[in-house]
C-alpha cells in the first residue's frame, strides 16, 4: 500500500503497522505525524488522536511512564475540541487507572474523577463506568478511606451488572469488599461478600470465564 508523505499518511502507516502488530514501527510513525501535523498547522483533533494512539501503543509495549504522558498530552488537545467528551472520558480512565499501578493515588483520583464527571454528559460504556469505580475503590482503599471504597466497589457491582460476561469483574468487587470490610471488623458483612465472590466465581467458571 501507498502512503502520502504528509500527517495523515504517516498516521494511516500507524494504524496499519499497529494492526499487525509492528508496536515500534507504529510508534515511530506516529511520533512523524505528530511533526508533520505541527509543522502543517493542522487541528487539535489530529494531535489528540496521534496522542491517544501513541499511549496505547506504549501501555501495550509495557512503557507505564511514557504511555501516561502520552494520555496527559491528548487530553490537553481533547480539551480544546467541543465533543471529544467519549475521548475524553477515556483518557481520564485510562490515565487514572495507569496511575493507580504506578502508586501516583492523588492524581488517579484527579483523573478518574474527571472522568467520572464526563460520563455525566459524553456517550459511554457501562464497563468504563465500572472499571473507573473499580479503579477509583482502589485509591480509597489505599488511603484508608474504607468508607468511601464500599460505595465505589458497590458502584462499580451495579455498573458491571449491564456488561456481558463481567461476572469475575464482580467476584473481584466483592473480594475486595470482603477484605475492607474485614480490616474493619465488619465481620458478617465480610463473610457475606465473600460468599458472594464465590458464587460469581464459579458462575464465571462454568461459563468458561478466566480460572
Amino acid at each position: 500500500m501507498s502512503y502520502s508523505d504528509d500527517g495523515n499518511g504517516y498516521f494511516t502507516r500507524a494504524l496499519d503497522a499497529e494492526d499487525r502488530g509492528e508496536h515500534a514501527l507504529a510508534e515511530t510513525a506516529y511520533r512523524q505525524a505528530i511533526e508533520l501535523f505541527h509543522e502543517s498547522g493542522d487541528s487539535a483533533k489530529e494531535l489528540a488522536a496521534c496522542h491517544y494512539n501513541l499511549g496505547h501503543i506504549y501501555v501495550v509495549m509495557e512503557r507505564t511512564s511514557k504511555a501516561v504522558a502520552e494520555y496527559r498530552t491528548a487530553l490537553e488537545y481533547f480539551s480544546q475540541l467541543p465533543g471529544s467528551g467519549k475521548h475524553k472520558a477515556r483518557a481520564h480512565l485510562i490515565l487514572g487507572s495507569l496511575l493507580v499501578e504506578t502508586g501516583e493515588l492523588r492524581a488517579a483520583e484527579t483523573q478518574l474523577l474527571d472522568a467520572l464527571g464526563q460520563y455525566l454528559d459524553a456517550p459511554h460504556e457501562p464497563r468504563d463506568q465500572a472499571d473507573c469505580y473499580s479503579n477509583l475503590a482502589r485509591v480509597y482503599r489505599e488511603t484508608q478511606r474504607n468508607a468511601q471504597a464500599v460505595t465505589a466497589y458497590n458502584r462499580a457491582v451495579d455498573f458491571y451488572e449491564e456488561v456481558p460476561d463481567s461476572l469475575r469483574d464482580r467476584s473481584d468487587c466483592f473480594t475486595e469488599l470482603g477484605t475492607v470490610y474485614e480490616s474493619t471488623g465488619k465481620l458478617d458483612e465480610a463473610a457475606a461478600a465473600f460468599a458472594e465472590a464465590a458464587r460469581l466465581r464459579r458462575g464465571a467458571e462454568q461459563q468458561g470465564g478466566r480460572p
